[in-house]
């Protein structure tokens, strides 16, 4: 005698019903007292065909079995659900097999229309193809008494498995599924139905050859989430993607990536495609760079519903030339009120890991205290002892401004300080000033000339009016004092510029864009590279503002290596000599830094002379825009082409040339 036995408690009595859920148009969990299905379902269940042997319900399961010959069927709630519709329906049941069925076994589910012939979605067990003793496999067709796909899993007798159908009413295809985590897992497709019916309801069937299985837990719906038999797994999704970067030999890079998906995610990062041992985190920190690193990098992102591939992205390494390279960090250090700027302050010492962490050349601070800037002594002594400090003569009796060199600083100088603004449409003075240091790198051929100013704050009308006149005061400055004698020279204006560049444009007055007035100064947009952010004002509240500001001209544009604005609460590992919380204990603002090939020539680096045109060529990172400019006697420089948008490492331009004598310089654009 064949049987099945199901431990269970049957808690209620219920007939087969339709879920108030939306689309979910048959629930039925088979919890009725053993017996014939039609007879205890009380209407929910109906013969269709065959009259040898009911369908039984035993242990809360219905039973189909190859001695018998009753097949059932359930409307389904507001049918008909006609084959002409862009509807599409649903299945999904709980299946165990527990005789089994004969090589080209049968069909025991499937979707039915009016009539005894308009079946569709039917569902095959057979053994043909199975992998061993005691496995069978599901199949489906659309309307075929044939097996025409089928899973591509053997599966095992006495084993419950959840079997999930999809049928399309207006393309007659038929999909299956077999413990699927999502309806992006695998799956098969029966197209062997041309043409869609109407279904009225879901059916069960009892035919020889098929064996002896059980079905449980059956629900029909018009979306997968609705016959999802436990948590749906959603795919993973990528949504912020690695980008190309760059970095220095020795120095540290970042990818960072992020997803969505059912948790939980894995993550394995890739170089030329081969995992990188231990790459497990939503970012990819590499530290102590070689050149053997540069190239491709991406991750996979996997769940229970399988992995995906973020893009690729590529790293360029700079190898440390007979030169070296340029490190400038602008940081404000939010000294204004403090009352503790001793060595031992934790708010300093969280400022001094993060510059020693830098090792930078170069740093300009803004809102170093102004009554214990004989601190700064004590500063240099603990942090820097071998570097040189300049600190403004100049302040509003609240803070100044300062600079710290690896290198020499040849003199300092304040400029603007309580200079007349009525000129530039304000009737007041410069709130602050402009500080300058000279600075004498080795092996460069003229000194360096490092700017910073911190401009008027607030939001206000008055206060931006001020603002704005300050930054057409320093682009004054550098159009009438500075660039006509020391304009070939390299500089940079750093600063706490107090506005937004992208403000709404009722409530900007065009400061920032001022400074780039006729100074040769570009404007530069360093982004965070986990958060791929410009913000740096205020990392203590929420992060809503670009106001430090890094603005590089002539070569130092041109040779512009790699810029970031630094954040320590986002470095995963914290590497050593940092604590995850610097940048939060030590200022509202969030330090900017800046790479230069500094001092090597600029960027142009062959010329050559070939057919009466000259080819021009330089270093690059692919994306990078430039504008060439020529001149005949080097006074006045034209552009001779704008926006060259670099497609390869080493980029090349050429132009024809006459006879006379012809001057070329490259300028990265912002």
């Amino acid at each position: 005698m064949k049987f099945v036995i199901r431990f269970a408690v049957t808690l209620c009595l219920l007939i087969a019903c339709f879920s108030a859920r939306s689309g979910l148009l048959l629930s039925e969990p088979f919890n009725y007292p053993n017996g014939s299905l039609v007879n205890i379902s009380t209407n929910g269940w109906s013969t269709h065909s065959g009259t040898a042997g009911d369908l039984q319900v035993v242990s809360g399961r219905a039973v189909l079995d190859d001695n018998d010959s009753e097949d059932v069927s359930a409307s389904l709630a507001g049918q008909p659900y006609s084959g002409s519709s862009s509807n599409v329906l649903y299945a999904s049941f709980t299946l165990n097999v527990t005789d089994l069925p004969s090589p080209s076994g049968e069909y025991f589910a499937h979707f039915k229309a009016g009539g005894l012939s308009n079946f569709r979605a039917k569902v095959f067990v057979l053994t043909s193809g199975a992998g061993g003793l005691g496995q069978y496999r599901i199949g489906i067709s659309g309307a075929s008494n044939s097996v025409m796909a089928t899973n591509l899993t053997s599966l095992t007798t006495n084993t419950d498995y959840r079997v999930f159908i999809r049928y399309g009413m207006s393309n007659a295809a038929a999909t299956l599924w077999v413990d699927p985590a999502s309806e992006a897992s695998p799956s098969v497709t029966a197209t062997d139905a041309t043409n869609g019916v109407t279904i009225t309801s879901f059916a069960l069937r009892q035919a020889t050859s098929m064996g002896i299985l059980s079905v449980d837990d059956l629900r029909v719906g018009t979306s997968f989430a609705e016959v999802f038999f436990g948590t749906i797994t959603n795919p993973v999704v990528i949504t912020q993607q690695p980008v190309n970067t760059s970095g220095i030999e020795g120095g540290a890079a970042v990818f960072t990536v992020a997803a969505t998906g059912t948790a939980p995610l894995s993550y394995q990062w890739k170089f030329h495609g081969t995992n990188l041992p231990g790459a497990t985190n939503t970012t990819l920190t590499l530290n102590n760079l070689t050149l053997a690193q540069a190239g491709p990098y991406y991750v996979t992102v996997s769940n229970a519903a399988g992995p995906t591939n973020s893009a690729t992205a590529t790293l360029t390494v700079f190898g440390a030339s007979a030169n070296g390279l340029l490190t400038v960090v602008h940081y404000n250090v939010k000294g204004n009120f403090t009352t503790n700027w001793s060595t031992n302050a934790p708010q300093v010492q969280a400022i001094a890991r993060q510059l020693q962490y830098f090792d930078a050349d170069i740093i300009t601070l803004n809102e170093i205290p102004n009554g214990m800037r004989y601190e700064m002594t004590n500063w240099m002594t603990a942090f820097f002892p071998t570097y040189s400090l300049a600190i403004s003569s100049n302040t509003d009796f609240a803070i100044r401004l300062g600079f710290i060199s690896r290198y020499p600083i040849a003199r300092s100088q304040s400029y603007l300080d309580s200079a007349g603004l009525t000129n530039f449409g304000y009737n007041g003075t410069f709130t602050r000033d402009l500080f300058e240091a000279e600075i004498t790198v080795p092996g460069a051929t003229e000194p360096l000339h490092i700017f910073t100013t911190h401009l008027k704050s607030g939001p206000d009308p008055d206060s931006q009016q001020r603002r704005a006149a300050e930054c057409s005061a320093v682009s004054n400055f550098f159009a009438t004092v500075f660039t006509p004698t020391n304009g070939s020279r390299p500089y940079l204006l750093t600063g706490d510029l107090n506005e937004d560049i992208n403000l709404p444009m009722s409530q900007n007055l065009q400061a920032i864009q001022r400074l780039t007035n006729n100074t040769g100064l570009k404007l530069t947009t360093p982004l965070n590279p986990f958060t791929l952010t410009r913000f740096t004002h205020s990392i203590q509240g929420a992060l809503d503002a670009r106001f430090d500001y890094v603005m590089p001209a002539g070569v130092l544009a041109s040779n512009l290596v790699t810029s970031q604005v630094f954040r320590t609460d986002l470095l995963n590992p914290v590497p050593p000599g940092l604590n995850s919380n610097d940048c939060i204990v030590a200022s509202d603002h969030l330090p900017v830094v800046m790479v230069f090939r500094y001092p090597d020539p600029p960027l142009l680096t062959t010329l050559t002379l070939s057919n009466a045109n000259a080819v021009l060529s330089w270093p690059t990172l692919v994306g990078r825009s430039f504008k060439v400019e020529q001149s005949t006697a080097l006074g006045n420089w034209t552009v001779a082409a704008s926006n060259v948008s670099a497609t390869a490492t080493m980029q090349t331009w050429t132009t024809p040339v006459n006879s006379s004598s012809t001057f070329f310089r490259v300028l990265r654009q912002p």
